[in-house]
């Protein structure tokens, strides 16, 4: 869609929105005359007189008094208990009054922003905006009515306020009625000839004032913000430097948080990268949002009559024009939403109309692409919980491996029954089961309709035995079901089965929870505590995750295998099971395997099961089984460690240092303009996580060499060095100890597999020459990440040492590293 036809389509918009007016305002007028005509009305009248007078005239007379005359305040409580408090507090605007009732928790979070997200080098920023080749106009679009005036105005300044200077600010004012918006506007435009202003005769909705302003703008992307909400000074920087690092993206969008009526931040989303499914869930997209607009044009715009979720319209039907490729997540916070009164900032229950065009948005996206689904609104009906319909009845086996416990697997067959899919086959894996009762029920299973039972006469090993039973199966599906796991609801598999025919999906997890209703798996998160971990686990009911994701279907980057479908044909294409994770990791190697061929892994919530957790095979933490899981943690650093630095769905702003995912403290995004970490992560690929894209195995004797080149003209300092450890023995007992130099040593007790971190503090090291860190212990460790702080602005290069001969031939030449400045 070219320039006029865009224009034309426009023209189409102005004649629906016309005609929409025209039957708004005879309905109205037609039922204003019928209230104006009415008996009651007329009867009324001197009571709607008595009762403004008493609420605008008298009620505050009497209120001011009061609270001149505290002594009173007394007298006053016998007659309304509890009144005094109320009159002697100060007056709360009326403008933020839904603001004022929610109980803001956001302590932890401020404390976060001030040590990570205040200060913004302008300097820098300026320096490395230079250096771009590309430099486009954003034109940012602002539709305004009836706006708060301070708000206007701090909207206003928040563009103004760009660090990058080519933008152009388009105001569409949709029919204010107050003269001051006019002013205000008039003025800016004035002040600054970025800035350009369409006043609108009449009120029509805020698309077709968006659209105006798209018809305005001159930039090669179009950028939106509200009238009441603020940009960040860097804000357009970072959207220009992903635009020169990616320079055919045509969607992007960033993190954002909330501000409360007094300007404190508040309720951050770090948002994953681009999600299709969750995009049907929610509008996650929509605050910072930004398009090309050639884009823009070819879709026709904003939708009139979706008032209220044109937004999230507008990213449905982008995104489905372009290549996900072309849609780039900017992992900071560039936007701040206001909580004011009536804002879906506070709750999208203040406007119902939002709620309900947001869900015709998703229907009609839906229809659109084929697919057929039911929406259920979850979440104080906030939010959709999608369920994909089945094409067809392809064929499932469920798959159930077990080894005795016949009470566990019998209470798992018993609750397959109440399962609605009209398609499936239960095959029981026998490995090795002794018990007399045990063979007594895997007899009687046998002889059940849809059931087999597979003998694996061999040493437990899940990868191995599931590759061996697969290959006899023919089916479309395998479901992987651990013996332990109870199904909750009817229609879990029709739900697994549908998410999993769409959007390129090769495997799909369930959430499961334990027997006390805590949650067990809603899905995995790679790297966390430095393995991969399931997302809030142990969280109560109430808990519904960052985002609502604990309830909403999405993508992730891997689920359990306790109760996962899979594509057979998928599985068959990457190869299966990889069957040196003999126990543990091959889940999440599977997946890693599948998203590999360019498949997708999916969630839903709406298959819930109950597990009892590995119960028939134990934990890991037992002794017997510590050194075969450290072997499998090691293989899958080795095989996967690019991926598990950088999880597309787990943003680098939310930690991996726990399940609950908080804030990190520190993120891991890379900002682009900074040239030197507050702490420097060493040994590690660009750009900078916690741990290295390689581990460096150091031997007893073994040395760590940072060779540290300063940018001349600087003065720096280091005052502590944190070394971040795996032991490689799962029994040894004894301290390692590390040093700096000859005279700096720490010596740490090694727990089982996680040694650290391990911080050595120093008086100061010349950063002009070389530090050694040294291993002087009994056993290997793996080095992750060698941490400096201080004030360091570096180039560094990090060379691995072998205490022998013998140990270089061993693990090859010696590495190095290099580490350009860059920052977290």
């Amino acid at each position: 869609m070219d320039e006029i036809e865009f224009l034309h389509k426009l023209l189409d918009n102005r004649t629906i929105e016309r005609d929409d007016l025209a039957h708004q305002l005879t309905t109205r007028s037609a039922q204003l005359d019928e209230i104006l005509n009415s008996t009651s009305w007329r009867i009324t009248k001197g009571v709607r007189q008595l009762s403004t007078t008493l609420r605008n005239d008298v009620a505050p007379r009497v209120v001011e008094e009061l609270r001149q005359r505290p002594r009173l305040l007394p007298l006053v409580d016998r007659l309304r208990p509890g009144i005094s408090e109320r009159l002697a507090a100060p007056p709360t605007p009326p403008l933020h009054a839904d603001a004022e009732r929610l109980e803001i928790v956001n302590g932890p979070y401020l404390e976060w922003v001030q040590r990570f997200d205040t200060d913004i080098d302008e300097a820098a920023i300026r320096s490395y905006l230079a250096t771009l080749k590309h430099q486009p106009i954003i034109s940012v679009i602002m539709p305004t009515y009836n706006s708060p005036i301070v708000y206007l105005r701090e909207a206003i300044e928040s563009v103004r306020s760009q660090i990058y200077a080519n933008w152009q600010l388009c105001i569409v004012d949709d029919g204010s009625i107050t003269p001051e918006v006019h002013e205000v506007i008039n003025e800016y435009v004035a002040a600054d000839h970025r800035i350009v202003a369409h006043f609108r005769t009449h009120t029509g909705n805020i698309a077709a004032a968006t659209n105006d302003g798209i018809a305005m703008a001159i930039g090669d992307y179009v950028a939106f913000l509200d009238h009441d909400d603020l940009l960040r000074p860097h804000s357009l920087a970072w959207v220009v430097a992903t635009i020169n690092e990616h320079p055919d993206a045509v969607v992007l969008y960033s993190d954002e948080d909330k501000l409360t009526w007094d300007g404190r931040r508040f309720s951050p989303y770090f948002k994953p990268d681009f999600d299709p499914l969750l995009l049907l869930a929610q509008n996650y997209m929509t605050h910072f949002f930004v398009a090309r607009r050639s884009e823009l044009w070819q879709i026709g715009g904003l939708r009139v009559g979706l008032d209220g979720a044109q937004d999230w319209d507008l990213a449905l039907r982008i995104t489905e024009v372009v290549r996900e490729d072309q849609i780039r997540h900017i992992p900071a916070i560039l936007y701040h939403w206001r909580m004011i009164e009536g804002s879906t900032a506070i709750r999208v229950q203040l406007k119902p109309e939002a709620m309900h065009a947001g869900t015709r948005a998703v229907e009609e996206a839906l229809e659109r692409r084929g697919i057929d689904a039911r929406l259920e609104l979850v979440l104080n009906e906030s939010y959709h919980l999608v369920h994909f319909k089945p094409t067809g009845t392809p064929h499932v086996a469920i798959v159930i491996p077990t080894r005795n416990h016949g009470d566990l697997l019998e209470q798992c067959l018993r609750s397959l029954e109440s399962t609605n899919y009209p398609d499936y086959e239960v095959i029981v894996i026998n490995n090795e089961s002794d018990e007399p009762e045990m063979l007594a029920l895997l007899a009687q299973i046998a002889s059940r309709q849809r059931h087999r039972v597979f003998d694996y006469p061999h040493p437990f090993n899940y990868a191995a035995m599931h590759n061996w039973a697969i290959a006899q199966i023919d089916a479309d599906y395998i479901c992987m079901l651990n013996n332990d796991t109870e199904v909750l609801n009817a229609s879990w598999l029709t739900d697994m089965v549908g998410l999993a025919q769409q959007d390129n999906i090769a495997a799909v997890g369930a959430l499961l929870w334990y027997p006390d209703h805590t949650v067990q798996h809603a899905g995995v998160v790679l790297g966390i505590n430095g393995e991969a971990g399931h997302r809030y686990k142990l969280s109560e009911k109430t808990v519904i995750g960052h985002g609502g994701r604990i309830l909403l279907a999405g993508r992730l980057s891997a689920v359990t295998g306790a109760a996962m479908l899979v594509s057979k044909a998928a599985f068959d294409e990457v190869g299966g099971f990889d069957e040196e994770f003999t126990v543990s990791l091959n889940d999440i190697d599977l997946c890693l395997q599948l998203t590999e061929a360019g498949y997708h892994i999916g969630y839903t919530p709406a298959a819930q099961l109950i597990h009892h957790e590995s119960k028939s095979r134990g934990l890991d933490t037992e002794p017997t089984k510590k050194e075969r899981y450290g072997t499998e943690v090691i293989r899958y650093w080795h095989k996967w460690a690019p991926r598990i630095l950088n999880d597309p769905y787990h943003n680098p702003n939310a930690s991996i240092d726990d399940v609950g995912c908080g804030a990190a403290w520190p993120p891991r995004g890379r900002v682009p303009w900074l040239e030197y970490f507050d702490g420097v992560e060493l040994p590690t690929p660009r750009p900078a996580r916690y741990f290295p894209l390689n581990p460096i195995l150091l031997e007893p004797g073994g040395e760590i060499e940072c060779k540290l080149q300063v940018p001349g003209g600087t003065i720096n300092a280091i005052d502590r060095v944190t070394l971040w450890v795996l032991e490689t023995e799962p029994y040894a007992i004894e301290a390692h100890h590390f040093s700096i130099g000859d005279t700096t040593t720490v010596a740490a007790v090694p727990s089982w597999l996680h040694l650290g971190p391990i911080t050595i503090d120093i008086d100061r090291i010349d950063t002009s020459g070389s530090f050694k860190l040294r291993h002087d212990g009994t056993t290997p460790v793996l080095v992750e990440a060698v941490t400096l702080y201080g004030r360091p602005s570096l180039r560094v290069k990090v060379e691995q040492r072998y205490p022998t001969t013998a140990a270089r031939s061993r693990h090859g030449e010696q590495t190095q590293m290099t580490v350009t400045k860059s920052s977290s």
